[in-house]
């Protein structure tokens, strides 16, 4: 087996292992950071840009801070950050989001292209450009599906929060 699997591998299991054993919920939020982080670095090894792409835009950025400020908003008034941050917990995940970051520049550095050739691939492969080709042409039913699936899952939401207001 190749190091890169195995750093980011035991990275991700490790962060996993954090999220969930982690008694406070910022620490366990930075440990499912880690995670994401690890994964995306795994989605490059595997041949998958666009997917490592998909993996920190999505999860790491829009999903995991929207996580975050809930858990600010629910943040007691009494807490201080100070204790919180003084806390071992975070500088674990810290140095563990570090490693991963370090993993993540090393196969950045060594260069997609000089990983996506080194097997045959087909032409185009993890291309953004092909991926899009591919969605609207043959699966376009399947993503207007999504969407208005989505659209309605979004108005149940705003349904059932209104009727707690």
């Amino acid at each position: 087996m190749d190091l890169y699997f195995w750093v980011f591998a035991s990275m991700s299991v490790l962060a996993g292992l954090f999220t969930i054993a982690a008694r406070d919920a910022l620490p366990s939020a930075m440990g499912l950071l880690t995670v994401f982080i690890a994964l995306a670095g795994l989605y490059l090894h595997l041949h998958a840009p666009l997917i490592a792409i998909f993996q920190v835009a999505i999860y790491a950025g829009a999903i995991l801070i929207l996580v975050v400020f809930v858990i600010m908003l629910l943040m007691a008034p009494g807490e201080r950050l100070a204790a919180i941050q003084a806390n071992v917990s975070y500088r674990g995940a810290g140095a563990l989001l570090g490693l991963c970051l370090i993993g993540l520049i090393a196969v950045g550095t060594k260069g997609v292209s000089e990983i996506v050739s080194m097997k045959a691939l087909p032409e185009g492969f993890g291309n953004p450009s092909m991926f899009g080709d591919l969605l609207f042409r043959d699966f376009l039913l399947h993503f207007e599906v999504v969407s208005v699936l989505l659209l309605v899952a979004l108005i149940g939401g705003i349904y059932l929060c209104k009727k707690k207001l």
